[in-house]
């Protein structure tokens, strides 16, 4: 079975504690997006917007970004 393209985060806590470890999974859109390298902070943004709009998940400012899975191949964030 395929596993699905993801972006892996961690909820933001008080202090230096991660919260929990939350997997998103994108659509095909989003993964362009991730991906893509010609605006990167415009693609991000509007990645963002789009995960939220969908999932109701506000990554922004939010949570920890800590790695996406992308056609089967896990990479970190940042």
């Amino acid at each position: 079975m395929k596993e699905p393209n993801i972006i892996r985060v961690a909820k933001l806590k008080p202090g230096l504690e991660r919260g929990p470890v939350v997997d998103i999974i994108l659509n095909s859109k989003e993964c362009q997006l991730l991906l893509d390298k010609t605006n990167e902070d415009a693609s991000w943004d509007l990645m963002c917007k789009s995960i939220a709009h969908r999932e109701g998940i506000e990554i922004i400012g939010n949570y920890e970004l800590i790695s996406y899975r992308i056609g089967g191949i896990m990479k970190p964030l940042h």
